[in-house]
């Protein structure tokens, strides 16, 4: 089973990488030939876009930037509590650019960009910023 965690997502907040991440599931749900379970946070159950989908409400829920980072600092230091939830995956893709929650399987990263590395000062911490 290949999860797709989407957990990182803040809809209306993310951008292009929330574009690619709803274009990617939609897609897989028309094509893909593997058995796919995407992993979507309680503020965005829709966007599995017809894939099997678990919300998983032990990812708290973030609506603004702001919230994201503080979500994401909160599965950082307790990753447990969801990889309990998901059970055991095969492998992780995270779409959006930030592999959290670590759900202890293989995985890969889609990276839109290095901004964070070029102007590490535009991003906090948690989310990549190197400063």
């Amino acid at each position: 089973m290949l999860g797709i965690s989407l957990l990182t997502l803040v809809p209306g907040e993310v951008g292009g990488t929330e574009t690619y991440a709803r274009a990617l599931t939609r897609a897989l749900a028309e094509r893909g030939t593997l058995d796919y379970r995407v992993l979507a946070p309680p503020v965005a159950p829709d966007a599995g876009g017809g894939l099997p989908t678990e919300v998983v409400t032990e990812y708290r829920a973030a609506r603004t930037i702001r919230e994201r980072a503080a979500t994401m600092a909160l599965a950082a230091a307790r990753p447990g509590r969801i990889r309990r939830r998901t059970g055991r995956l095969d492998a992780v893709h995270y779409p959006l650019t930030i592999a959290l929650p670590e759900l202890g399987a293989p995985y890969a990263v889609t990276l839109h960009d290095v901004l964070h590395g070029d102007r590490p000062a535009l991003y906090p911490r948690v989310e990549g910023g190197l400063r």
